[in-house]
């Protein structure tokens, strides 16, 4: 009994399930043919719709720098049939528009040096690029704001923007620096005032032990033009070596009518020298000296020897002692 009713049940439901699915596909063809008929007589109807047109702008004011941004994208509403507005969306790939300023009338703000110019002003030269089947009806923003500054030129020093480490033995030789050490910068007034220099960009290098000279690129502040778009960089670096050698001491500050000796009368003096330069060190490149002045303000019988010059090419200049005894004698 159980097996007659689920024979029967089984063929009842297959029974339904082919009939639903013939009805539904007829259902559904004629939901697409009456959609299809809709879509085509709603494309025959006018129709707006908003396109987002890329321009750019060339040829502004003379003598003069623009200092705001504009939009490099205007909103045109536009109305036309739904099936130019279709074929326009899915054809065209938009190139951007060139407005050229100087054919069109800017308007001065009052009392204010910023202009303005209605993108009414426009619509000539956008309906040049659409067909006779399309009406504009309004550009969107429908104001376009200028704000001009004086153009100006100043000279400004390069700002090497590095970091670097020297492997061990060696050293800066000279001062890191670039050519042309400065530039001339151009750009509205309100900015070259707050510029104080034109930094690189940042670079960094670990454990030099050859000098570096390259081509850097600059930071650009905004509205602004450079002389130089790059500057070549200098890090001199040289391995070193250690240099000691004996230098008499001098007496400064003291009278002509006395004698200061000091003991010992000369000290050692240890330097750092690049391999390149070693061979120019000497003994008289360098000045050391007890100050008759100091004797009053010196605790003891003792004087400091202070290094008075020394050349530019050393680094780390050692003196040993750095005190030493003194007599005074009148001549």
């Amino acid at each position: 009994m159980k097996l007659i009713l689920y024979t029967g049940l089984s063929g009842l439901w297959v029974r339904i399930r082919k009939k639903f699915n013939k009805n539904s596909l007829i259902f559904l063809f004629f939901l697409f043919i009456s959609s299809l008929f809709w879509l085509l007589n709603e494309l025959n109807k006018n129709a707006v719709s908003d396109i987002k047109f890329p321009v750019r702008y060339q040829n502004l004011i003379d003598n003069k720098v623009l200092v705001n941004d504009l939009p490099s994208i205007l909103t045109i509403r536009i109305q036309a049939s739904g099936y130019t507005l279709l074929k326009y969306k899915l054809s065209t790939k938009l190139v951007p528009l060139t407005l050229d300023m100087k054919s069109y009338v800017f308007r001065q703000k009052k009392n204010s040096s910023e202009f303005f110019l209605l993108t009414s002003d426009l619509h000539g030269r956008f309906e040049r690029r659409f067909s006779d089947e399309m009406k504009i009806l309004e550009i969107l923003p429908d104001t376009l704001n200028f704000k001009f500054d004086e153009m100006e030129h100043k000279k400004l020093p390069i700002l090497p923007n590095i970091s670097y480490s020297l492997a061990r033995q060696y050293l800066l030789i000279d001062k890191i620096s670039t050519y042309p050490d400065s530039i001339v910068v151009s750009g509205p007034a309100s900015i070259l005032d707050t510029l104080k220099g034109i930094r690189t960009v940042y670079k960094s290098y670990t454990d030099l032990k050859n000098s570096v000279s390259e081509q850097v690129d600059l930071t650009t502040p905004p509205k602004v033009v450079f002389s130089h778009e790059q500057v070549e960089l200098s890090i001199p670096v040289e391995q070193f070596t250690e240099a000691s050698f004996k230098v008499p001491i001098r007496a400064g500050n003291l009278p002509d009518s006395l004698i200061l000796r000091t003991f010992p009368n000369q000290v050692t003096l240890t330097c750092v020298s690049g391999l390149g330069t070693f061979d120019n060190i000497s003994s008289d490149l360098f000045w050391v000296e007890v100050d008759y002045e100091s004797i009053q303000s010196t605790t003891g019988n003792k004087l400091k020897v202070n290094i008075e010059s020394y050349p530019e090419f050393v680094q780390s200049v050692r003196i040993h002692p750095t005190y030493v005894d003194f007599i005074i004698e009148k001549k």
